[in-house]
């Protein structure tokens, strides 16, 4: 039988070194016809960030590109692919980034600090650089500034600033409004039952001031923020740290007084770029990336059979499909993400031979503590079959750590904010609020508690304590998943639990986060548990969910989120005309949420 199993392994491997052939010739072609268009060649690469920067290529049908005027809009995931290529043509003197108004968030500030580092790395290793000389380098155009945007900024090479852009790195601020004096007026109450006073989700409208451990829990955050904020800037333009702090707090700095303090390289507008970086008299040629593309030197990676899976998970945890709203509702924003969707998304994963090994992205302030769990319960079934590292985006917090703990491995950059693990109870109380309406609520009931949810009134003392049961009982279940999948003693986790927020650099000093890095690092961890080359050789897919015959159509005719928009809005318009909030927020008492987070943009 050894014959036969050769034969077949011969056989399988036969249309991908046809494969192979075919790309060699293709690539071969393209790069003759690249040498006859010498003078187009680009020596800058231009990227342009306006709006949000994503973290994954948004899914949509491969026509819309051709569309006229829609812009598919930049992410991280289309950058590191971009640069890798670039990385690796010799011709190409760096690459430019302008910021025109463009939507970061801290975390992924870091990323793209990130990739600015890999790409000179990608650079020395395939051009053999040799003291820098010949390097290709990062310049970054900003006309506007925010912290994030210039803590990325301060990885590049070079930075210019147009005449009128301001040095406006503030700082950081973190506010919150409380609601429970306004919710009295209306005559609307919120209950909350918590497992530790840092699980703060429902303070806001529960509270009329911040708590101390709210405080607290601020403090620490913002101080390791800070912490990296003024890192980073004293390592991206050689200054000290403490020369740092006092620009920011001398802030916002007109441009020269930014270019007198090393903050910059230099005042220009856009278009004299050329003319700045150009060499020997001769202007630069700056050429969009989907223009350059064409004109850069292929080089391809020798094929891998194996692939790494990506799933992405974002948005609030409940259960059922996933969802996008037309409008944020209070603690659970626009989009939700659905444990049934979930579950089909690790089991395509788990049927997929193809697959290696998975990436689970990971960008979540949690919601549904039920929801959760069946999560956790997928994917830790996967995690078991194939290796699974978890990447976190912005926030992975509470639900969203709950679900990241199957990975074998976890990483964050030093500014998510994750950990939250804790549970709540919050239900609103609303019969004021009618009887100040003059609307008469009358209910029937059979079963002592079968108003343990109703929003007429609020828990009486044996119900709150039946919550408070199924509060511990959760909470214990949570730490016991965390337990086993980080390898901390049980005993051992009430001082990083009990609903405490980290940033990844604080969750890596716990254990709670095996790595800082990007998305780039959780691929390299995952073909590295998989024994797979490491050098991006391996293809990324994503993972897509067996799908009625009737959604495929829709996705191929684009017409998908138009569905799913009608859904969600046929389904909230109803449930608020009804007052059927639990309709609006699941069937779901238990909340592993973190909401009202500080974030940085």
């Amino acid at each position: 039988m050894d014959w036969l199993h050769r034969l077949k392994r011969i056989l399988g491997s036969i249309p991908r070194w046809l494969g192979r052939g075919w790309q060699r010739t293709v690539n071969g072609l393209l790069n003759f016809r690249r040498w006859t268009l010498q003078r187009r060649w680009p020596d800058y690469v231009v990227f342009e960030l306006t709006g949000e920067l994503q973290e994954r290529i948004p899914e949509m049908p491969r026509w819309y590109a051709y569309l006229p005027g829609l812009r598919i809009p930049l992410t991280l995931e289309h950058l590191d692919q971009a640069l890798f290529k670039i990385a690796r043509d010799p011709d190409v003197k760096g690459v430019i980034i302008l910021v025109k108004g463009g939507k970061l968030s801290m975390a992924r500030a870091q990323s793209m600090r990130d990739l600015f580092r890999r790409f000179r790395a990608w650079d020395q290793e395939h051009n053999q650089i040799v003291d820098g000389v010949g390097a290709k380098e990062v310049v970054v155009l900003l006309e506007q500034t925010s912290v994030a945007t210039y803590l990325m900024a301060s990885a590049a090479d070079r930075i210019f600033f147009t005449p009128l852009t301001t040095w406006a790195v503030l700082g950081l601020r973190s506010e919150q409004v409380f609601l429970k004096e306004t919710l009295d007026r209306v005559g609307v109450q919120a209950e909350v039952v918590q497992i530790a006073p840092w699980k703060t989700a429902g303070d806001n409208l529960a509270r009329s001031d911040m708590s101390e451990a709210d405080r607290e829990q601020r403090t620490w955050l913002l101080d390791s923020l800070y912490e990296q904020l003024v890192e980073g800037i004293a390592q991206g333009r050689s200054l000290e740290p403490e020369r740092v702090r006092e620009l920011i707090d001398q802030a916002p700095l007109l441009p020269d007084e930014a270019l007198a303090a090393g903050l910059i390289d230099g005042i220009l507008y856009a278009d004299q770029l050329p003319e700045r970086l150009g060499r020997l008299g001769r202007e630069a040629r700056l050429l969009p990336y989907a223009k350059a593309r064409r004109y850069l030197l292929r080089t391809p990676l020798p094929g891998a059979a194996k692939r790494v899976g990506v799933i992405s998970l974002t948005g609030a945890i409940v259960s059922g499909s996933s969802r996008r709203f037309p409008v944020p509702l209070p603690l659970f924003g626009q989009e939700t993400l659905g444990s049934n969707t979930v579950q089909q998304l690790a089991r395509a994963a788990m049927e997929d031979d193809r697959l290696a090994a998975v990436v689970v992205y990971v960008d979540s302030p949690g919601g549904s503590a039920l929801a959760s769990d069946i999560m956790w319960r997928e994917l830790n079934m996967l995690g078991r079959q194939k290796p699974l590292v978890v990447y976190m985006g912005d926030v992975a917090g509470s639900g969203g750590y709950y679900i990241s703990a199957p990975g074998r491995k976890i990483v964050a950059q030093p500014a998510t904010l994750t950990g939250s693990i804790g549970v709540l109870a919050l239900k609103p109380v609303t019969g004021e609020m009618y009887r100040k309406m003059a609307a008469n609520r009358v209910a029937l009931q059979r079963g002592e508690n079968a108003d343990l949810f109703s929003d007429q009134h609020p828990w009486r003392k044996e119900q709150r304590e039946k919550v408070e049961q199924s509060i511990r009982r959760t909470y214990h279940e949570f730490k016991q998943r965390v337990a086993e999948g980080r390898g901390i003693p049980f005993e051992e986790l009430d001082p990083i639990c009990s609903g405490k927020v980290w940033t990844g650099a604080q969750a890596r000093e716990h254990g709670l986060v095996d790595e800082l890095g990007d998305f780039r690092r959780a691929y390299e961890l995952a073909c590295e548990l998989a024994e797979l080359p490491t050098d991006g050789r391996v293809p990324t897919v994503r993972v897509r969910a067996r799908e009625h015959l009737m959604a495929r159509s829709a996705r191929s005719l684009g017409l998908e989120n138009i569905l799913r928009l009608g859904e969600g809005t046929s389904h909230l318009v109803t449930a608020l005309a009804q007052g059927d909030w639990r309709s609006i927020l699941g069937q779901e008492s238990l909340w592993l949420i973190a909401d009202g987070l500080p974030r940085v943009e």
